[in-house]
């Protein structure tokens, strides 16, 4: 895990947060310390110390409410960094934002991949095609104007920004095209280096994200440098999370598998979509999801899987393990019994049987430079009666 960036200690008094470990309860009370290392509270029960490579986020459970504020402008950073505003205008390739939260910020066009004038809450198939729009490969920067229900795209190279309208050059021609008539602005940035890793995601109250490289605190304020290398000063009391893992893990629930593949213990005649729907893996996030129920303790990360079914993951290559804590769901134990059988590359890495009976069996199986993770859960010895296995808090990590 890419090291998360604080210079000094932090020493905090009575800030209420909710820490959320990579597995395990999560934990409340006030944050007293944060540190390079290490996450600080003080609980009902005592002083508790937490390492931030163990964490998944912490957040604020007091957190002030943002003024109410309308977002006008929606912008977009190279680094996914997402800056909720009501005010954008530029000079000299230097744009200045203010959020919603009332804070000025000077940024660099260099670093803005998107600018939206509008929200799409009401007209989903504008957004989609606004993304696509987005992603796509244009030879210049874009002016997105809606014509009627579709959007058009003019490619040339945006100048500077008012707040009633937009300096655009197109053909050797330099127009003012009216903010009012456009859907937004998408800058064209030629093939660069790569980034610097993320270390952390920090939301604002206000519904603001930063990719952050870098984090520190200082009066009260987090100081953090997002990757694209845009500071930002942040009051405390208008945090309201850091995600610890983002950029650092991937939860096996949101990845997309390449194949899934189930099959009965016994053939039967009942249609084979239905039988598929009613055993494929769910999360508590699927939709009809429940908690993951392990030795008493919920967990709302991770996936149910039945036997037996084959899971494949496409991967990257650049991640080192994967961990989970495995066992049959409390709702049908002390049944259940299941061959779990974990492969990278078409390589063995686990084999092992796990049975209702069993207590809870933490995993942390090394998959450096494996690209193909295959996850079988096979029938075990009592035929499919109960063959629930929970793959808690299941992770891909750096």
């Amino acid at each position: 895990m890419h090291t998360l960036f604080l210079t000094s200690l932090i020493v905090l008094s009575a800030v209420p947060v909710e820490v959320r470990p990579l597995s395990g309860p999560s934990i409340r009370g006030d944050l007293v310390e944060f540190s390079p290392e290490a996450v600080v509270l003080q609980t009902a029960g005592g002083t508790q110390r937490f390492d931030v490579a163990g964490l998944w986020e912490m957040s604020a459970t007091d957190a002030a409410q943002p003024a109410d504020r309308p977002v006008t402008v929606w912008i977009e950073l190279i680094d996914g960094s997402l800056i909720r505003g009501n005010s954008y205008t530029t000079t000299a390739g230097l744009a200045t934002v203010h959020t919603t939260s009332g804070r000025p910020l000077a940024i660099r066009t260099a670093v803005i991949h998107a600018v939206r004038f509008r929200d799409y809450a009401s007209a989903p198939q504008m957004g989609d095609r606004w993304r696509q729009l987005a992603a796509g490969q244009a030879s210049g920067d874009s002016l997105v104007v809606r014509r009627g229900d579709r959007l058009d795209q003019l490619t040339g190279a945006i100048r500077d920004v008012t707040d009633e309208a937009v300096q655009f050059e197109s053909d050797g021609e330099i127009i003012q095209a009216k903010r009012g008539k456009l859907e937004g602005l998408v800058y064209y940035h030629p093939a660069a280096g790569e980034l610097a890793p993320r270390s952390a995601l920090v939301t604002e109250g206000s519904g603001t994200q930063w990719s952050v490289r870098s984090l520190r605190a200082a009066d009260g304020r987090l100081e953090l440098v997002s990757v694209a290398g845009v500071p930002v000063s942040l009051p405390l009391a208008e945090l309201a999370r850091i995600d610890f893992s983002s950029g650092n893990s991937s939860w096996l629930d949101d990845l997309e598998p390449e194949s899934t593949q189930w099959r009965p213990f016994i053939d039967t005649r009942l249609p084979g979509d239905l039988l598929t729907r009613r055993f494929e893996p769910r999360g508590p996030s699927s939709p009809g999801g429940q908690p993951l129920l392990l030795a008493g303790q919920a967990h709302d990360r991770g996936l149910r899987v039945h036997s037996r079914t084959e899971l494949v993951y496409r991967l990257t290559g650049e991640f080192r393990q994967f961990q989970a804590l495995v066992g049959i769901d409390d709702r049908v134990r002390p049944a259940g019994d299941v061959r779990l059988v974990i492969s990278g590359d078409d390589r063995e890495l686990f084999n092992e049987t796990i049975t209702g009976s069993d207590e809870p069996l933490p995993l942390a199986i090394d998959i450096t430079g494996v690209r193909r993770l295959r996850i079988l859960v096979d029938f075990g010895a009592q035929l499919d009666i109960a063959d629930w296995l929970n793959l808690c808090d299941a992770r891909v990590t750096k």
